[in-house]
């Protein structure tokens, strides 16, 4: 595995309310997650969600930043 990049700031400070409106999206790569952690996510949490694994990862990252 190479050297993990780091999140470089893109916004200019008049994007920022575009950003929050939920207008830009990204991918992301996790890494060093355990895989039973991520089954285990899976398989208690995201079935619970029509949009999978990605819209739970959103709703909890949503509900952290509350």
């Amino acid at each position: 595995m190479g050297k993990q990049k780091v999140l470089v700031s893109f916004l200019q400070e008049n994007q920022v309310a575009d950003f929050a409106k939920g207008d830009l999206f990204v991918n992301i790569t996790l890494y060093r997650v355990p895989e039973n952690l991520v089954r285990e996510f899976a398989l208690r949490i995201a079935v619970h969600y029509p949009g999978g694994i990605g819209e739970a990862i959103q709703d909890l990252m949503k509900n952290a930043i509350k």
